[in-house]
């Protein structure tokens, strides 16, 4: 799916929800089944309180108690926004999640203005890099020894947001 054109809301297991303090504990579980070196709970609590940043959800909205299925983290500075984080349960994965939660940001950076999106991947997450070439990222960089757990390299990604109202 192209990435200005997004899934009918209505067509989808779950929502796309802003993440509160009470989601942190399923967001958490993601975290550590997804990466070597989770971020931690209290990483998550500042994220929540920052004013440069957002968390997305991926919610289910078919149980009593919705589960949340992937999310994305974002910081916004002035016109560029930078992906921090993006995962989905192991569960979830391959069922366009990811794409959804990619699909919605697209739409807030054009509507908030941004013109440019960073983001760091691991050298060896061939899905992932495979995700965001879908989106138009191109690698731009290499950061040498980036992740501190496994001292492998993160290709530096770039992409410019196209918006027209």
């Amino acid at each position: 799916m192209h990435p200005d054109k997004q899934e009918s809301p209505g067509n989808r297991a779950y929502d796309i929800v802003e993440m509160k303090l009470a989601d942190i504990h399923d967001l958490m579980e993601i975290e550590q089944l997804s990466f070597p070196t989770p971020w931690s709970k209290n990483l998550f609590e500042k994220e929540l309180h920052s004013r440069f940043s957002k968390v997305f959800l991926a919610q289910s909205r078919h149980t009593e108690d919705p589960k949340v299925l992937g999310y994305i983290c974002l910081w916004f500075v002035f016109d560029e926004a930078h992906i921090l984080n993006l995962a989905c349960h192991p569960h979830c994965r391959r069922q366009n999640v990811a794409t959804t939660l990619l699909e919605h940001c697209f739409h807030l950076f054009g509507d908030s203005g941004t013109k440019k999106v960073f983001l760091e991947v691991r050298e060896s997450n061939h899905a992932a890099r495979a995700l965001y070439t879908k989106f138009g990222f191109k690698p731009i960089g290499l950061r040498r020894g980036y992740y501190t757990d496994t001292r492998e390299d993160a290709i530096v990604m770039f992409r410019e947001v196209n918006y027209h109202p």
